[in-house]
């Protein structure tokens, strides 16, 4: 069965977060007041670091079990989030990517356990993603790389062929490691082309463990029922979700699982894929999308 790989030091595991930092994302997340779906993607996407930096952990040693690069997009070009970083290696083993983050107090949703979240204050590691509405201290700031002109809207396509030459050239370094994980957090259709076929091509990357998975969350400002890891088009409301779906994987067994323990609606032929994602919907998303790799040694 494949996607069974054990994590290692030497053959670690690579997630690559894709995220859309367009104008809109300061729009209200699912209708909600002072709930912004930047600030919730950044608080949401913090907390699955902290958590995979803990899963490392070895008393007070963060061991390097995974790779992380995180690629922003915007009507200006794509530009990565760590400190030392470029388009074309936007990647920090765990160990570093834990002291870039700032502690500050706050109030989080977490899993419950039981397929739920819990609010609850905790001092947590955050991480900004945002920089052009923030302040970053000079010489703190990310490496930039504007690939393309002003051309507005939201770049999907030239973003997924940023992850395949950056996967490209990563997987061969580490053939025998799980497949390399893209989350895709977006709230916009693509303005530069149909991005299924680009999508492909990232899918289309294997490791011997298997292919690369691609999971797409997509959302709205509107409070609407997310719809959760369909399994088929049929059902969704309108062209832009039917392709979200088509660019998606279909879950491995291992996560599948995952998230029937906690009461999510998962089917044999689930992708990993959300629209119209809520707070608890997006947590839940990215908590499942980066537990595949279980194995660590």
């Amino acid at each position: 069965m494949p996607y069974t790989a054990d994590i290692s030091r030497a053959n670690p595991a690579c997630l690559l977060f894709l995220l859309d930092q367009s104008g809109s994302m300061t729009e209200a997340l699912a209708g909600q007041p002072g709930q912004t779906k930047q600030g919730q993607s950044e608080q949401a996407i913090s907390g699955i670091l902290n958590a995979v930096a803990l899963r490392c952990s070895q008393g007070m040693e963060v061991r390097d079990y995974f790779h992380i690069g995180i690629i922003g997009y915007d009507n200006e070009g794509l530009q990565t989030i760590f400190p030392g970083t470029s388009i074309g290696n936007p990647f920090l083993p765990v160990s570093q990517v834990a002291e870039t983050a700032r502690v500050e107090q706050r109030q989080v949703r977490e899993p419950d356990g039981a397929g739920g979240l819990a609010t609850v204050t905790r001092n947590v590691p955050m991480w900004d993603f945002y920089f052009w509405s923030k302040n970053p201290h000079p010489g703190n700031g990310p490496t930039i790389d504007l690939l393309y002109d002003r051309l507005g809207g939201t770049p999907t396509c030239k973003t997924l062929d940023a992850a395949f030459d950056v996967l490209q050239r990563w997987i061969p370094q580490y053939p025998a490691s799980y497949p390399p994980m893209v989350i895709h957090v977006t709230d916009g259709e693509s303005s530069d082309g149909n991005p299924e076929r680009d999508a492909a091509r990232v899918r289309e990357l294997a490791t011997n463990d298997g292919n690369v998975l691609l999971f797409n969350v997509h959302l709205s400002d509107v409070a609407a029922m997310p719809i959760q890891y369909p399994d088929s088009e049929n059902s969704l409301p309108d062209r832009f979700a039917r392709s979200l779906f088509r660019m998606s994987s279909v879950l491995p067994d291992s996560i599948r699982g995952l998230a029937a323990t906690l009461d999510l609606p998962v089917r044999e032929n689930s992708r990993g894929f959300v629209f119209n994602a809520d707070m608890t919907a997006l947590v839940q998303f990215l908590d499942i999308g980066t537990r595949g790799p279980s194995n660590l040694h």
